[in-house]
């Protein structure tokens, strides 16, 4: 038995940690701002609330034409835009690109020579729980990271958004939600039944108009093809080396 375990080390595992090399910098490609950007359309399917696209470019977006028109909020249209030289930043693609990193590091750090049982079954879990944590970065935000505990900075779009409409981005699995906010600061209670109340920058805010629209990323996609196949070897090469153990004590 011990010769299954020496050869799946010396003749198996190499080839192994080469695969898993080649997966995570295929990941961290597809992350890498030098990466081609996603040119995503944007579209509320019920009503014309939100229209537009986005450029997607690592964890930015780097470009973005937006008209919203919440009716409850305001009769007219509103025009936002985001430019290069201000970029919208996404923290969770970059807390999915920071424990890529970790995994990538992991493996580079493994000498093919030196490998033994342990460590080889110790590294495929790590990486694996790297990927893992990975992929529930993507799965949605931190709640502090949307409104109405984040501030929505105007500085972001041009011409600056006015202060009562929040334009906001996040992540969702292989999705890219955009969620648009019409709101009104009030001192006093709000007549209409419709709207809901919130704490925004300190002050009551009544929401009386809310859109949210998701468009598909090809990036997003591709990347949760490539994590899925990191587990896989994970998974896969684990359970045999530690199968090595049960047939032995057998």
């Amino acid at each position: 038995m011990m010769l299954q375990e020496q050869w799946l080390l010396h003749e198996i595992m190499p080839t192994v940690l080469e695969r898993l090399k080649s997966q995570l910098e295929t990941s961290l490609n597809i992350l890498s701002k030098q990466n081609k950007s996603d040119s995503l359309p944007l579209s509320s399917t019920k009503n014309e609330s939100l229209k537009g696209y986005i450029s997607l470019n690592g964890p930015y977006i780097t470009k973005a034409e937006l008209t919203v028109r919440l009716a409850n909020h305001q009769d007219t249209q509103s025009k936002a835009m985001i430019t290069p030289t201000y970029p919208y930043f996404l923290e969770q693609i970059q807390q999915g690109t920071n424990y890529m990193i970790l995994a990538a590091e992991c493996v580079m750090s493994i000498k093919p020579s030196l490998l033994t049982k342990q460590t080889m079954v110790e590294l495929l879990e790590t990486v694996r729980q790297y990927t893992d944590r990975a992929q529930l970065a993507f799965e949605y935000p931190n709640e502090t990271e949307l409104f109405p505990y984040k501030v929505c900075h105007p500085k972001h779009f041009t011409p600056p958004l006015k202060e009562d409409l929040v334009i906001e981005f996040c992540v969702q699995d292989i999705y890219i939600v955009c969620s648009t906010y019409g709101i009104k600061f009030a001192g006093h209670h709000y007549t209409d039944s419709h709207a809901s109340s919130v704490t925004y920058k300190d002050k009551t805010a009544w929401i009386v108009d809310q859109s949210r629209t998701q468009t598909q990323s090809p990036m997003l996609t591709e990347l949760k093809g490539s994590f899925r196949s990191i587990r896989e070897i994970c998974q896969t090469y684990r359970h045999m080396l530690l199968q090595t153990n049960v047939t032995l004590s057998a």
